[in-house]
């Protein structure tokens, strides 16, 4: 079917026709500006991102040296070497948690630099209705 033929049968302008009809389209340009972030702020995102690095490290060579530990504690069968590679699972451990931490300090400091979010602001209101069961029995036959 032809396109003048269907428009005619619907009532509707071919799309020829509404392009010629067209009013000039005018586009504003918006000026986006960035985040203004001083030096200081910046610095203390590339720190937490520098120790977090450095802790990494840390923990990729403390498990090759974990390993190396309880092999020669295995071997040597000394109760002192079982105490290192202990204490240094120890160590691991709280580098670890050290790791994990430095993410969410990271995640907070950028989050300062974006401003206060407004869901930070809800308030919250708890009602609470302390009842006995007679008096919630009342209630519900509406006496």
């Amino acid at each position: 079917m032809n396109d003048d033929k269907l428009s005619e049968a619907l009532g509707l302008r071919t799309l020829l026709e509404a392009k010629k009809d067209e009013l000039p389209v005018v586009v504003e340009e918006i000026e986006v500006l960035p985040v203004q972030v001083t030096a200081e702020e910046d610095d203390t995102i590339r720190d937490i991102e520098q120790a977090r690095g450095n802790i990494k490290n840390i923990i990729e060579q403390g498990d090759d040296a974990l390993k190396e530990m309880i092999s020669l504690a295995k071997q040597s069968e000394s109760p002192r070497a079982f105490e290192v590679a202990s204490t240094l699972m120890k160590t691991l451990l709280d580098a670890n948690k050290d790791f994990v931490e430095m993410s969410t300090k990271k995640k907070y400091a950028k989050e300062e630099l974006m401003g206060p979010k407004e869901a930070a602001q809800t308030n919250i209101t708890n009602n609470n209705l302390i009842l006995s069961t007679a008096d919630l029995l009342k209630m519900i036959k509406g006496e």
